[in-house]
């Protein structure tokens, strides 16, 4: 039985769509974050460089919730476990002039809203 998936993309979190992609970006190539668990539940991260045509079908996966290797789409440029390191980012910043973008954190909710001053 193949586990589910958990990749997130850097700035995409779980909200992935291949509908992301444009038609006109299939032949671009790009470096991105990967982040997810391996087999053993260890945090991992992967940088792949993929085409635009391969992110479209990787983010498929992804939506569809189904494994995939991130080789199985692109070279993967650098990985390992856990979060990449500052050095690792800052190598990433200026082989491939990347930027990092902050994962999509969940709204957070208040319980109760407390009333302002002015509802007296």
């Amino acid at each position: 039985m193949m586990k589910k998936n958990n990749w997130s993309a850097s700035g995409f979190g779980k909200n992935v769509s291949p509908d992301l992609v444009g038609d006109e970006f299939l032949d671009t190539e790009v470096i991105i974050l990967l982040q997810g668990n391996n087999l053993f539940g260890d945090a991992v991260y992967s940088y792949l460089q993929i085409t635009g045509r391969n992110l479209k079908e990787m983010f498929a996966k992804m939506r569809a919730g189904e494994n995939f290797k991130p080789a199985d789409f692109g070279d993967v440029v650098r990985a390992g476990k856990g979060d990449p390191t500052d050095e690792v980012r800052e190598e990433m910043k200026i082989a491939y002039n990347m930027i990092d973008v902050p994962m999509p954190k969940q709204a957070f909710k208040p319980l109760f809203q407390p009333k302002s001053f002015d509802d007296e």
